[in-house]
């Protein structure tokens, strides 16, 4: 039996492809929490002129504790954090790319 459900908050891996010198790049993953918007929302962010960052302003409602700064600390889920990582070209596209896996149902990536 399958039952139609409404959307609700997920969480789910952001695994983030950082580049390092000498064209290497590290793999390092934080867990995101996300809403699902409904197809016409979703649209609507792209139609109107927004941009991936649009997107993940109105997705992201959160992160664990596996999200830190560069000294290690937990980052706290706020606005000014919310805009620093979705700032980054990198950290974006994997949140981006991560909503658009959970949105669709498709099973996340098995860590290595």
């Amino acid at each position: 039996m399958f039952k139609v459900e409404k959307p609700k908050d997920i969480t789910w891996p952001v695994t983030v492809s950082i580049p390092r010198d000498g064209g290497n790049a590290v793999k390092a993953t934080f867990t995101g929490k996300f809403k699902i918007l409904p197809s016409a929302e979703f649209n609507a962010i792209y139609n109107n002129g927004g941009s991936d960052e649009d997107l993940i302003c109105n997705v992201m409602t959160g992160w664990n504790s596996d999200l830190c700064d560069e000294d290690g600390n937990s980052m706290e889920f706020n606005e000014e954090n919310l805009s620093l990582i979705a700032s980054v070209p990198y950290i974006r596209s994997a949140i981006v790319s991560a909503y658009l896996e959970l949105s669709n149902g498709k099973k996340a990536a098995r860590k290595n």
